[in-house]
């Protein structure tokens, strides 16, 4: 049986965290990426109205993705 590791990473943590879990299963790995990157503006979650904060606080929201 064949293992893949899917992963959402906005600011690479969770990047690293799947390389190694696919790394350690030898996995095959695969990014969901979202249709716009984010930037360092987005992620800024001491910004209320960031694109982040704004996107956590609403629960049913989900990202486009490519």
């Amino acid at each position: 049986m064949k293992t893949l590791v899917t992963y959402f990473s906005a600011s690479g943590v969770t990047k690293g965290v799947a390389e190694k879990v696919a790394n350690a299963l030898d996995a095959d790995i695969f990014e969901i990426a979202p249709e716009t990157p984010y930037t360092a503006a987005d992620l800024d979650y001491m910004d209320k109205t960031s694109r982040s904060t704004s996107e956590m606080n609403d629960k049913s929201f989900r990202p486009p993705i490519k």
